[in-house]
């Protein structure tokens, strides 16, 4: 265009030919400027299309869903390992008002004989503000059992079902990838530990467990992996005794102390770097591994038994008697915990 223009005005020399040459020129600017402004738009829809999900959310982003806690199982259920699987999901309240909005999820294990239900009722994360945002999603054990334990079905491969589960999810709702988080209780925390230690868990930022049943990590050397950890213990537990040893439910457990150790361990820290502080009525041990502050985080409750943490006792772990200490409100440290880790400044394996 400009070359097209300089060779007019060489050949503007009467009041006739400057009217044409500016009309021309007048012409060439708009359509210059049309061009660019069509470009502009170009880019701008390249770099920001309408309609579409952030760059961590999932092909699910867009889909609209009900709000609160459903378990129907004709909706609820994928096939992963040959087998039907169950699950349930408690979606956010307002979901609907933006559903490109990429969501944090938590996927939160039952214990031994429990249910989704049970674990939502255990947990209880949309009591609290903070927990109100995520999408907590609620699996069932095939016989309310999870892989890993001397009880549980033999062949389920339950970290499959994990893998399989959030690749569902991830196509129906809007997921934030950075911020996908496990936690459970008793047999549910235990397997809790299976994931953090499996491939599959390089998808999760950090892991929680209240009570867990250890029985598949009884040495240091069982697992290779670096993990954001958190777990919770009685004193009195009785089913998943504190000090380790045998249970009743025919398999061995590690020592706790020992076992928070071998976290810190494996995330760069030597045996002796954690550090134990006394509070009213139970004592919290951290480990702070390369540059990671409190990656490895635990609370021992003294006078607890086999139990979810709550300081209220109006969880459905509640009305047990041996769950009466009411030092520790564990949910919103399990959410302080995950609001600290992404898969950005998570551990690196």
């Amino acid at each position: 265009m400009s070359i097209a223009l300089a060779k007019l005005q060489v050949y503007v020399h009467s009041p006739h030919l400057e009217a044409a040459h500016l009309q021309i020129t007048s012409t060439l600017t708009t359509m210059k400027t049309t061009s660019a402004i069509v470009l502009g738009f170009i880019a701008a829809a390249s770099a920001n299309p309408l309609n579409t999900r952030s760059e961590t959310g999932s092909s699910g982003c867009g889909t609209p869903h009900n709000s609160g806690f459903n378990s129907n199982p004709d909706s609820h259920t994928i096939t992963s390992g040959g087998r039907d699987r169950t699950y349930a999901v408690r979606v956010p309240d307002g979901y609907n008002d933006d559903p490109n909005k990429p969501r944090k999820v938590i996927f939160d294990f039952h214990g031994r004989a429990g249910s989704p239900e049970n674990q939502y009722q255990n947990s209880q994360y949309d009591k609290y503000d903070a927990g109100k945002e995520y999408l907590a999603v609620y699996p069932a054990g095939v016989d309310a059992a999870w892989q890993g334990a001397p009880y549980a079905v033999k062949g389920v491969d339950d970290v499959l079902f994990v893998k399989d589960l959030l690749a569902r999810l991830r196509e129906q709702y809007c997921i934030d990838d950075n911020h996908v988080y496990a936690s459970g209780k008793s047999n549910g925390g235990g397997f809790v530990d299976t994931l953090a230690c499996s491939d599959v868990g390089d998808q999760f930022a950090a892991f929680a467990m209240a009570a867990a049943a250890l029985y598949d990590d009884t040495s240091k050397d069982r697992c290779d992996k670096k993990r954001a950890i958190l777990e919770a213990h009685g004193g009195n537990d009785a089913t998943i005794p504190y000090p380790g040893g045998s249970t009743n439910s025919g398999g061995d457990v590690p020592d706790v102390d020992q076992w928070v150790t071998w976290w810190g361990q494996r995330n760069g820290c030597a045996a002796d770097e954690g550090k134990t502080t006394q509070h009213d009525g139970y004592q919290t041990t951290t480990f702070a591994c390369e540059g990671l502050s409190a990656v490895v985080k635990h609370y021992k409750i003294n006078d607890l038994g086999h139990c979810w943490p709550s300081s209220t006792g109006d969880n459905s772990d509640g009305s047990r008697d041996y769950c009466g200490d009411h030092s520790l409100d564990f949910t919103p440290r399990v959410l302080d915990f995950f609001g600290t880790w992404d898969l950005t400044n998570a551990p690196k394996n």
